[in-house]
């Protein structure tokens, strides 16, 4: 029996290690390697954050980290006065892992036809909220297509968490490894590891969405699958895809 195809996950916990329990679960042999971590993000006081939120009609979340550090902090009393207000709001989220999060605080979002911020604003476009005071729940960093797609008067940023690098290496590649990449800025972090190692292996790229997988195939990694979302159960899919082409 050959023995199982080696996983390099690089996303944070929590969902790094569900991924990488779902994998060995499915087979194969994951290595948690989160590249960067989850802060929170206290530039705004939690009386701040509603404020903004209840002042804007559409509320965009990118990620579930963003709906997570939006309102973990928050008293069940400011809760319900957020959950009262976005009855009147328009919610998207950014795929259906991120509208899971925002239903269990007792929100209900749109998502796009794709996972990605070009979905996000064809959806926009479709609901015609161009013109709308938008209120933006991202992290400090992150892809600036929505900021420019706004004007500056229309688009409010609500940083609700940071990312910040770990120490963390990438584990020794073998011909069968794939690594995980579900971000641009978790690609790069890899990719300098990747290219640094005494190795010549280049590893197959698991990308969530078809951007990362385009900004893999430019830096040289030939062998790139992407999944239909960053959604675990969909990397848990392509990785089974990718088994079973070079198996």
């Amino acid at each position: 029996m050959k023995a199982p195809l080696q996983v390099i996950v690089t996303r944070p916990s929590p969902y790094g290690d569900e991924l990488c329990l779902q994998l060995e679960s499915n087979d194969f042999t994951a290595v948690h390697s989160p590249l960067i971590d989850f802060k929170a993000d206290d530039s705004y006081s939690d009386q701040q954050r509603i404020e903004l939120l209840t002042g804007c009609d559409t509320w965009i979340f990118v990620s579930r980290q963003a709906v997570n550090f939006c309102f973990n902090s928050l008293k069940p009393e400011q809760l319900e006065t957020l959950q009262t207000a976005s009855q009147s709001k328009r919610l998207i989220a950014v795929g259906p892992a991120t509208a899971q999060a925002l239903q269990s605080f007792g929100f209900k979002a749109m998502i796009p036809a794709t996972p990605d911020s070009e979905g996000m604003i064809q959806l926009i476009q479709q609901q015609r909220l161009e013109q709308q005071p938008t209120c933006l729940i991202r992290g400090n960093q992150g892809r600036q297509l929505l900021q420019q797609f706004f004007t500056d008067e229309t688009l409010h940023i609500l940083p609700v968490y940071r990312r910040v690098e770990t120490d963390l290496r990438l584990p020794s590649l073998t011909e069968q490894s794939a690594v995980v990449v579900t971000s641009g800025q978790l690609l790069e972090l890899a990719d300098k590891q990747l290219k640094a190692q005494p190795s010549s292996i280049l590893p197959t790229i698991i990308a969530g969405s078809e951007r990362i997988c385009n900004k893999a195939r430019q830096l040289g990694y030939t062998n790139c699958y992407t999944a239909n979302s960053a959604a675990n159960s969909e990397l848990i899919k392509t990785c089974i895809l990718w088994r079973n082409d070079v198996t």
